[in-house]
């Protein structure tokens, strides 16, 4: 079974602390790193850091933060990173159970796609897709929330204080006017899902046929 470009490797996860510092962007304070780049801030929410270079042993419950953002930002196959972007302009998508759905009816999800080349071969080789999976495709998505955890700044007479985290893995909207995003970490991207229809798998198959 291929390991998909999703996973995180243990030889990806970084040590690196997190402090509460001033920022005249939101003039006030805010969770960050001793040295951000703007890499690291997406939505006005700052990312969890992993390394790219797949060293170590994979991890198959544990996904690679940059990767996955990037796959959800641009449409590209967890699997094997290529487009899932099909003729029509629509996207494939897999999902082992049905998406989530918000609370006005709109189906969003925390997994990225998966290209028509990739489908065939997930659903013979995944043992979760084997007993329930939907094949389907989308118009499109917009960014709708965060998997964060939280922090509150720690003891200090000055500025930047160590954070300390005092919530695991919860979930906010990404709204510029929220207060939590300053005071979380995100760790996976949720996606709200334009157009969601049901796909045979046969349109996958011969799709990916075509030259």
């Amino acid at each position: 079974m291929r390991i998909p470009d999703q996973n995180l490797w243990t030889g990806e996860l970084l040590d690196l602390p997190l402090f509460f510092d001033w920022d005249p962007i939101v003039e006030d304070i805010r969770l960050s790193y001793s040295d951000p780049t703007d890499d690291d801030w997406d939505h006005g929410l700052l990312w969890v850091r992993h390394g790219l270079d797949r060293a170590g042993k994979f991890r198959w419950k544990a996904i690679n933060t940059p990767r996955t953002r990037v796959m959800m930002r641009e449409h590209l196959c967890m699997v094997c990173s290529r487009s899932c972007q099909r003729p029509d302009g629509r996207y494939w998508w897999l999902f082992v159970n049905d998406p989530d759905i918000a609370p006005d009816g709109t189906s969003i999800t925390n997994l990225p796609p998966t290209c028509g080349a990739c489908i065939p071969e997930s659903l013979a080789t995944c043992p979760r897709l084997a007993e329930r999976s939907r094949v389907a495709s989308v118009a499109g998505t917009s960014p709708y929330a965060a998997t964060v955890d939280l922090y509150e700044p720690g003891p200090g007479d000055s500025l930047p204080v160590p954070a300390v985290k005092v919530c695991h893995e919860v979930n906010v909207l990404l709204d510029k006017g929220s207060e939590w995003l300053r005071y979380a970490l995100g760790k996976q991207p949720w996606l709200m899902l334009h157009d969601l229809r049901d796909e045979p798998l046969v349109l996958a198959e011969q799709q990916e046929a075509q030259p």
